[in-house]
């Protein structure tokens, strides 16, 4: 699949998961007489600068009049727009309670009103009054939408499940999608799209940070999978594999060739998916074997120099 495509469906998935959040954020300002223009301004608006608005465009770049989307994305791009266009309304109303109920008390109170002015005021009051109850109403109308919109981020990640970005994102934030569907939602998901649960995750996580280099990280989560299943051949050999290159690039060329030797040891035969890293791991050994004897040259040669 096309790299820039994957990260796209990722940055998707984190700006619903971003939506959900910033509108929970406004229901609980709501809740303690808080809630602002500019708050809500953060939440949906018509210049792009809101989480909504960028999800928004993210779903028509993405689904929009094009024959790839699956049915599941085409819906999810409606789904998004029209809480947009609800969420709009809620904006609407914050502006007119922000901006002209301040104004209304201010005149509401002075005694140069004609009656003629007195009758607009009152209509006013009743405007006010509806944009109050129409802001509390729409505010839980927009949260039932978006419950269900993070039930069907639920599906894009069924889709996306070979997406090798997917899984460091959902390692990497785990705690928002516990907070979303709860632990035992959470769990669940992950049984779904991949065949050992979390496991599974860590190490497609940890194959995905392995393959970006980030070694010292890629380790720790294929150690952790040793830890639940010793007999994990090609978790505990990447584990082998990334403390090799992470000792080497810290310049611990001895333990860097106890962990290349080690792993080579390892009976991988029949284990496809890393044979390529033994390739490189073979190769590594040759340039960790002459880094050692220009280090044993250094040392020789620093003695000498005391004689």
């Amino acid at each position: 699949m096309n790299l820039n495509i994957e990260k796209k469906q990722i940055d998707l998935i984190n700006e619903s998961i971003c939506v959900y959040k910033t509108c929970n954020h406004c229901i609980d300002l709501h809740k303690k007489g808080q809630l602002s223009f500019s708050e809500v301004g953060e939440f949906v608006d018509d210049r792009g600068k809101s989480c909504l608005y960028r999800l928004k465009q993210m779903c028509h770049e993405l689904f929009r009049n094009t024959v790839e989307a699956a049915y599941k994305e085409k819906f999810y791009d409606i789904a998004v727009g029209y809480i947009f266009h609800e969420a709009m309304k809620l904006r609407e109303c914050i502006y007119q309670l922000e901006y002209y109920k301040p104004e209304y008390h201010t005149l509401v109170t002075s005694s140069e009103l004609t009656p003629g002015e007195r009758k607009l005021i009152h209509e006013f009051d009743i405007l006010i009054s509806k944009a109050q109850k129409r802001l509390a109403e729409g505010l839980k109308e927009v949260k039932v939408l978006l419950n269900e919109l993070m039930a069907h981020v639920k599906d894009l990640i069924k889709i996306y499940r070979n997406n090798y970005l997917l899984p460091r994102f959902i390692l990497e934030n785990e705690r928002s999608f516990i907070s979303i569907y709860g632990k035992k939602g959470y769990q669940d998901l992950l049984n779904e799209i991949y065949e050992e649960g979390r496991a599974t995750l860590m190490f497609k996580a940890a194959v995905s940070y392995l393959d970006s280099e980030y070694f010292q990280i890629s380790r720790g989560l294929f150690h952790k999978v040793v830890n639940l299943d010793r007999d994990n051949v090609p978790a505990k050999f990447l584990f082998l594999y990334a403390s090799c290159y992470n000792c080497y690039f810290r310049n611990r060329f001895s333990m860097s060739k106890i962990f290349a030797e080690e792993a080579l040891a390892m009976p991988i035969d029949g284990h496809e998916e890393i044979q390529k890293y033994a390739e490189s791991l073979r190769a590594l050994l040759s340039d960790v074997e002459k880094e050692m004897k220009k280090t044993g040259q250094r040392e020789e040669e620093k003695g000498s120099a005391y004689l």
